[in-house]
């Protein structure tokens, strides 16, 4: 399913980079296009008018006389041509010095009907090359009775060729550019899947990791049963059956705890709490449990106000603190202390404990994560994966030091008001 993904990901961020480049590309072309057509309209337009002036004063005086101009142009260079014409015949022209090429201009300007004022492209063949024109007509008043015309022509063919061999660079462009997106995108999408197959790989073990932990007191509800089948009169077995359901409630609610919490849509009944108050709530709950447990909290009287969820908060210390008694001999000896420091308050929950090796503290917020089995032989290891994501729920830090039969010391960091 992750190389699915991946494989998704990759072609669907190559089309749509692709797909921004060509429209860059034509967006560019358009404008490339279009503002050449409007500068050769405007010089052509410009030149008509004063061809338009020359021929009315020319033509009035017309003695029979026809002048041919001829002007040495290329393919490859932008000239502009005119003819004047009275009554389909030619008298005065600036024409190509291409033989065969005026002599087709001269046909189609003499034969086809061209309406005053509007543009219109003609092309042509010659030599195996291919001409392309704009061409520009306007009728004149003469004093006779005779019908006048002028025509102006451009050469744009250089303007298209160009255009061709930008499509044609564009194209190559864009492929070029098509593969270095490609390489882009599994690039980062290689980084992006890394920490998405994390998270996969995290959930695969999670539910594997919760099987198991519910697999093993369901076997034993099930010896149980069977052992009350062939002995109905073993009734303390029931008193097994009984802590085992118990064990399977306590993993149900911190699974539905893990669960609640990890979803970052969940809407925290924040409120101002005193810190302080709530320490001192949990740790005599806790006396009751472990009256043979010293506690040392020397800032009880130390009011702090947080913004955050009581309910919440006070799991989170009760975590803590059970942990810290869980993984402590009998002379068990628990110190709290709390430090301020400006908009923050610092927690510190130090046991005399048995430790954690150092290799294992970078793992110890992970679910159901595991070290040696003496000090994880007790507990199903959510508790404190619980406590961290309560911790950054409330936009806070937790850590922890650790040296083996040293104990342990938790650090948690949260905002206050």
């Amino acid at each position: 399913m992750i190389e699915k993904i991946r494989r998704t990901l990759i072609i669907k961020y190559t089309l749509v980079i692709a797909a921004i480049l060509s429209l860059g590309f034509a967006a560019s072309y358009a404008a490339y296009r279009h503002n050449g057509i409007k500068l050769l309209y405007d010089s052509l337009y410009d030149y008509l008018t004063e061809e338009v002036w020359e021929a009315e004063e020319f033509l009035n005086n017309y003695n029979d006389k026809t002048e041919i101009h001829k002007i040495k142009s290329d393919i490859k260079s932008l000239h502009n041509f005119s003819y004047w014409i009275i009554d389909k015949k030619i008298v005065h022209a600036e024409q190509p010095q291409n033989e065969a090429l005026a002599q087709q201009l001269e046909h189609r300007l003499l034969t086809k009907n061209h309406e005053a004022g509007k543009i219109y492209y003609e092309n042509m063949k010659n030599n195996r090359q291919k001409w392309y024109f704009i061409v520009i007509k306007q009728n004149l008043s003469l004093n006779q009775a005779q019908k006048g015309e002028v025509f102006v022509l451009a050469n744009y063919t250089p303007i298209r060729k160009n255009a061709k061999t930008y499509i044609k660079i564009a194209f190559f462009a864009v492929g070029i550019m098509i593969i270095l997106s490609y390489l882009l995108a599994s690039f980062f999408v290689a980084r992006s899947m890394t920490y998405i197959e994390q998270s996969y790989k995290k959930q695969k073990k999670f539910v594997s990791d919760a099987a198991h932990e519910l697999r093993t007191p369901l076997a034993i509800l099930y010896s149980y049963a069977e052992l009350l089948e062939y002995n109905p009169q073993k009734k303390e077995v029931l008193s097994d059956i009984k802590a085992e359901i118990q064990q399977m409630n306590t993993l149900v609610d911190k699974l539905l705890s893990l669960a609640r919490y990890d979803n970052s849509t969940i809407a925290l009944q924040k409120e101002p709490v005193l810190l302080n108050k709530i320490i001192s709530d949990v740790i005599c709950s806790m006396q009751h449990l472990y009256p043979t447990a010293v506690f040392n909290f020397a800032q009880a009287d130390m009011k702090i106000k947080l913004n955050a969820d009581k309910v919440m908060i006070k799991q989170l210390i009760n975590i803590l603190l059970d942990n810290a008694l869980k993984y402590t001999n009998e002379d068990k000896k628990i110190e709290i202390k709390l430090a301020q420091q400006s908009s923050q308050v610092k927690i510190i929950i130090k046991d005399n404990g048995i430790g954690i090796k150092k290799e294992d503290l970078p793992f110890i917020f992970d679910h159901f994560w595991r070290a040696e089995k003496s000090r994880h032989q007790k507990g199903l290891d959510l508790g404190l994966s619980i406590a961290d994501t309560i911790v950054k729920l409330h936009h806070g830090s937790i850590t922890a030091n650790s040296q083996i039969g040293q104990g342990t010391v938790f650090e948690i960091t949260l905002p206050v008001i």
